[in-house]
């Protein structure tokens, strides 16, 4: 049984229109998994992220993306060394997407308004970990985050802010994940699984 903890900064890779207008801050993952047998294990996940406005994307304001996602994982370890292991993963997740701090001009109607809404998104995730001390380890992942989710900055009124052409809002809402990881395994020795 262990306890993974992954901090990463976010990349958008697809659906223009959420590309142009959001930079990632960061993205926290935390799961708990158990061995369902040799170097399988099933756990579930926590994972929350945070984007940002940037004044090289919309000048001017200050809005958030904060998404916060809840589901299952399933991952396979590979013990490389007495001190190494490697990972794969999938989580299938069920999230939740807020925006907050919306600069909106005076006298619009705010009848077409969605700060907030759920979609379903399938984490892939790979990397590496080395056992520092006892049954504490630290190392390096990546992710990349696939979604339903169709991001409409209409419903925002960013276009308010930036313009956008219809052709910026095709494609579904991914993300590429780029950080480090912290394990800690309660029940096992330094590189045993």
């Amino acid at each position: 049984m262990n306890f993974h903890m992954s901090v990463s900064v976010p990349h958008g890779v697809s659906n223009k229109a959420f590309r142009s207008s959001f930079t990632g801050i960061y993205d926290i993952a935390m799961n708990i998994n158990a061995q369902v047998f040799k170097g399988f294990m099933a756990g579930i996940q926590f994972r929350t992220n945070d984007w940002k406005t940037a004044d090289n994307k919309i000048p001017g304001i200050n809005t958030h993306a904060k998404a916060h996602n809840g589901g299952l994982r399933i991952s396979y370890e590979f013990v490389r060394s007495e001190q190494s292991t490697a990972f794969v993963g999938i989580t299938a997740e069920r999230s939740m997407i807020k925006y907050s701090g919306l600069s909106i001009n005076s006298g619009t109607d705010l009848m077409l308004l969605k700060d907030k809404d759920f979609y379903n998104s399938v984490v892939l995730d790979a990397g590496m970990f080395f056992y520092t001390e006892g049954n504490f380890a630290i190392g390096f992942n990546l992710a990349t985050v696939f979604t339903n989710y169709n991001f409409d900055p209409y419903a925002l009124y960013l276009n308010q802010h930036h313009a956008y052409i219809a052709s910026d809002l095709n494609g579904t809402w991914t993300h590429f994940n780029l950080g480090f990881n912290l394990v800690y395994s309660f029940l096992n020795k330094i590189g045993k699984t």
